[in-house]
């Protein structure tokens, strides 16, 4: 992206009459304009205190949030262990069925949702505070007695989820995100995407095995509602269920190598019906507990992820290639990945790539200036305060941040680890985990069109 031009100063008005002097009256009428001409605020974010106790059964977080409604929301985090073979299938199957369960015992006692990722399920509850004992007891019943496990209950939810899956095969945004995970993690099962005939070998032992592969010191429960803290705490420990050794029904072997780099040069996918070019590129970086995220967050914000970032400027308001370009981190157990998303006209493709490229280069070299750092220091703060604002999103952050192997404590230092960071930092982390490797991923077009990376003989 070239560097914005300084603005050019106002063209002189034509000579008119000249006119009188503004009365008292007018002059002090236009004071309140001027001094309304105020720096916007710098948003901050100050973590919450919580209370924490490990148990048998696993940690239980609790965070006492005033406020007005008497509502609790609270989060049941299952690390998941991934497995060979069919991994992401057996994660959607298994959501299905702990979800149908779930609602079926809480009935109208809470809102509830299972929110499941290759690397961990989610158990979201919001209820009334008085209505909290009652829900959580149904909760740890229904798991503890395993019937989110049950054959019926699971046949039902592979067939509903194979389905599902059938319908979006043939959708070109699916054929995107499926080839740029396995360009992005190789051979490791997250880099595998569920498929309806995996689906639909799917069974309770399956689940079982996954809702319980991780041991119980790294479940945790979290609790956010106006109650006393103490007491939250008490309800969050009596959430956890019990420990379940389950049977293991693995035929494929013992468990995957971590998550490794795959950094090949992206390739082309053809798929005739994609009314667009579809632009997804990225790779494995460092996840939350390394000291370079904190700098990765920044040079990602800046790349792409928000209105005035790089992406957004170039591709959209300079070249007018693509509507909603954007670049995100996403945590994934100890790693994330980075994703640049572009969907872009078929004849402006490679030029899209040659501009992503120079502007993560930019980024590497340090070509920003510090008010692009500071905007993204601000943005990213701000961010957090407002996912922090309500309980729902107080109890979701907590539970991602612990999800990822961290402190529940880990909150706290946020805005000081985001603020110390210089554009020295912000460079260095961009050079040596997005400018190098290049960016990897897949690009799905129409027809083999000029520019564009090469296809392989399985994609034609």
């Amino acid at each position: 992206m070239t560097a914005p031009t300084a603005p050019t100063a106002p063209q002189a008005a034509p000579p008119t009459a000249p006119q009188a002097a503004p009365t008292a009256p007018e002059a002090a009428s236009t004071a309140p304009r001027a001094a309304a001409a105020q720096p916007a605020a710098v948003p901050h974010f100050s973590a919450p205190a919580h209370s924490e106790q490990t148990t048998g059964r696993g940690t239980a977080v609790a965070v006492q949030r005033a406020g007005t409604g008497q509502l609790t929301e609270a989060r049941l985090l299952f690390p998941l262990t991934p497995t060979p073979g069919a991994h992401p299938s057996r994660v959607e199957v298994m959501a299905e069925a702990l979800r149908d369960a779930l609602t079926e015992a809480t009935a109208d006692l809470a809102t509830l949702r299972v929110e499941a990722r290759s690397d961990r399920a989610v158990i979201a509850v919001r209820t009334f505070a008085d209505d909290f004992a009652a829900t959580r007891a149904r909760i740890r019943d229904c798991l503890d007695t395993g019937r989110p496990h049950q054959g019926d209950r699971v046949r039902a939810a592979a067939d509903r989820v194979a389905r599902r899956l059938t319908a979006a095969e043939t959708v070109p945004a699916f054929l995107a995100r499926s080839g740029f995970l396995a360009a992005a993690y190789g051979p490791h099962p997250y880099g595998r995407t569920a498929s309806a005939a995996e689906a639909a070998g799917v069974d309770g032992t399956h689940t079982a095995a996954l809702l319980h592969s991780a041991p119980a010191p790294r479940r945790h429960s979290v609790v956010v509602g106006p109650d006393p803290a103490g007491q939250l705490l008490e309800q969050a420990a009596a959430l956890l269920p019990r420990t379940t050794t389950a049977p293991h029904h693995e035929p494929d072997g013992g468990a995957p190598r971590p998550p490794a780099p795959a950094p090949g040069p992206p390739r082309t996918l053809l798929h005739p019906a994609t009314p667009q070019t579809l632009l997804r590129l990225g790779g494995l970086v460092p996840g939350r507990g390394h000291d370079d995220y904190p700098a990765l967050q920044l040079a990602a914000l800046m790349l792409g992820g928000y209105y005035a970032s790089r992406l957004t400027l170039v591709l959209r308001e300079r070249e007018g290639l693509a509507y909603a370009p954007r670049a995100v981190l996403d945590p994934l157990g100890a790693h994330a990945v980075l994703t640049v998303e572009a969907d872009v006209r078929h004849d402006g493709a490679a030029r899209a790539l040659t501009l992503i490229a120079q502007e993560t280069s930019r980024l590497a070299d340090g070509a920003f200036s510090a008010r692009e750092l500071r905007n993204a220091q601000n943005y990213a703060v701000g961010s957090m305060a407002m996912a922090c604002s309500s309980r729902s999103g107080l109890a979701s952050t907590y539970a991602a941040v612990l999800a990822g192997g961290l402190p529940a404590s880990w909150p706290a230092g946020y805005e000081d680890r985001l603020r110390a960071l210089t554009a020295a930092d912000v460079a260095r982390a961009a050079a040596t985990h997005l400018a190098a490797p290049a960016l990897t991923g897949v690009v799905v077009a129409p027809a083999r069109l000029p520019g564009l990376p090469p296809t392989t003989p399985e994609d034609t």
